[in-house]
């Protein structure tokens, strides 16, 4: 009956020339972009687990040092002798897989310090400097690669399997669109006719506009995290690449479509 009664008000309402306008849900505008804000709680639960695993390692109390929001270890400040993984010496030629099951293993044993399931990384770079090797991890949890200054954990271990550094720029999983509002070709076209800024060697202001579609290129869709205030807003973006041998890295809300970072590509 009540289904009735709207159909026929909106019957009426066309009639007399009046705009019907579509209702639709705003709970998800309302929750986008997500956000992760500073939690009391999430910090103490870091302080906590720092102190557990220096204690289970044997090292001297020291207090830890964690990125605001994430609260997520950002060096391993103080522990002057890094953390010893390994307990004794790997065979001749095994060095490499055993740094890297012990770095494995203690991933896995300190995932609530590290604010990561450890089946949801990768490791995807390996630099050997020395007598170190440097370990870069990739976050792999979300349905888009990320971008920006978030998302890895470079983890510095020495040959002789002490873990000397540590920066973990992790960021919780949240629930966000899987699919864009703003489709492939619309996003190119928000930066055709943008013009660029930027200072020459001189220190002079110079100019660069973007005339023509040949020199968009839109990459991928990414999930960007993005610092503000106390708070870390997460939005799923349009990679875009502007310019030629001059090029920007625009980041184009796949959602609202507003432009939400702008990165040369350049130096001068």
């Amino acid at each position: 009956m009540i289904l009735r009664t709207i159909t026929s008000l909106t019957t009426v309402l066309l009639l007399a020339g009046f705009e019907v306008l579509p209702q639709v849900p705003t709970a998800s505008k309302q929750t986008y972009p997500a956000v992760i804000k500073d939690s009391a709680d999430r910090r103490a639960k870091a302080e906590r687990e720092w102190r557990r695993m220096l204690d289970s390692y044997g090292v001297p109390q020291t207090p830890p040092d964690l990125y605001p929001i994430t609260n997520t270890p950002r060096s391993l400040l103080g522990v002057s002798d890094g953390i010893k993984l390994l307990s004794g010496n790997p065979a001749p030629g095994t060095e490499t897989f055993a740094l890297r099951e012990a770095m494995k293993a203690f991933i896995d044993r300190w995932r609530e310090l590290l604010a990561i399931d450890p089946a949801s990384i990768s490791l995807i770079g390996a630099d050997v400097s020395g007598d170190t090797e440097r370990l870069t991890y990739r976050q792999a949890n979300y349905a888009h690669p990320l971008a920006g200054n978030f998302g890895e954990m470079v983890a510095v271990v020495s040959r002789d399997g002490r873990l000397m550094q540590l920066d973990d720029r992790f960021v919780p999983a949240v629930d966000l669109p899987l699919k864009p509002s703003i489709d492939r070709d619309a996003a190119a076209k928000k930066v055709v006719g943008r013009t660029f800024s930027y200072r020459d060697i001189a220190g002079r202001e110079q100019r660069t506009q973007i005339a023509e579609p040949g020199e968009v290129g839109v990459k991928r869709l990414v999930i960007l995290p993005i610092e503000k205030g106390d708070a870390v807003e997460v939005r799923l973006a349009w990679e875009v690449v502007a310019g030629r041998s001059l090029s920007w890295t625009v980041y184009l809300d796949a959602i609202t479509g507003e432009d939400v970072r702008v990165i040369q590509n350049f130096q001068t």
